[in-house]
């Protein structure tokens, strides 16, 4: 079944007509008989606006469906795609948020939970994606824990790609100054992981590595410099991540 099919079929259930669907999702009758019949798709945004309302995960929606992914990748021109590798890793997450929850359960460890209700274990196996960047200078962010480590990607604003391996001559403007302080676009691992709790944050080292964060609610986390960060996936996602820089040092290499 399709994902055409399957919003459909969710919202006779409710028994809404298309065009209290639309007012409930502030989109238009016309979009969502448009996103029934196949002819395009609701962003990633909106699929998850969807399951929320109709209570259902969002790999439910989507599995099955490789039609959305092809059309999102179809209509990005080539100097977009950096952020449509992100919105499709996004969705290739959802999809296998159904099969996870077995192996993260037999994995949890780092049981202990403090007086704000905050233990290791909200991170541990866990994904989060970039949902607010406070500076402005993230673009697009990802974070992956698993048992031991911690893996970033990272893209920040700029017409061009912000690597410490570039020539100077190469980099972007003001981009010196973000590398001179160690940020830089692509994925990094960070080793030997610890996760301690100071009241409301949760305080992750490993080596070369150390932030604070503030949990917010029970799928959305805050880092020292105000960036918002919300769960994608009850899993770690390091795999992604390292291809998503080599995808990146591919595009550098052909520019």
């Amino acid at each position: 079944m399709e994902i055409g099919e399957r919003l459909k079929e969710k919202r006779l259930s409710a028994s809404l007509s298309q065009k209290e669907l639309g007012d409930i999702l502030h989109v238009s009758r016309q979009t969502i008989s448009s996103w029934e019949v196949g002819r395009t798709y609701p962003d990633l945004e909106m699929l998850v606006a969807i399951s929320e309302y109709y209570q259902v995960p969002l790999d439910e929606l989507l599995k099955e469906d490789s039609n959305i992914i092809e059309e999102i990748s179809r209509k990005v021109k080539k100097s977009e795609r950096r952020k449509v590798l992100n919105v499709v890793l996004s969705a290739l997450l959802l999809i296998v948020i159904g099969f996870s929850t077995a192996y993260y359960l037999n994995t949890r460890q780092h049981t202990q939970v403090n007086e704000e209700g905050l233990s290791p274990n909200d991170l541990i196996e866990s994904s989060w994606e970039l949902n607010y960047s406070l500076s402005r200078e993230l673009d697009q962010s990802f974070l992956s824990f698993d048992q031991n480590s911690v893996a970033i990607y990272s893209s920040h604003g700029f017409n061009g790609t912000l690597r410490s391996d570039q020539a100077e001559d190469d980099l972007p403007l003001g981009a010196k100054e973000l590398l001179e302080k160690g940020i830089e676009d692509g994925t990094k691992e960070y080793l030997n992981m610890t996760i301690k709790l100071d009241k409301n944050y949760y305080v992750v080292a490993a080596n070369g590595y150390s932030q604070r964060f503030k949990k917010l609610s029970d799928s959305m986390i805050q880092d020292l410099e105000g960036n918002e960060y919300h769960r994608v996936a009850s899993e770690n996602i390091h795999d992604s991540l390292r291809w998503m820089d080599e995808v990146m040092q591919e595009e550098m290499a052909n520019d």
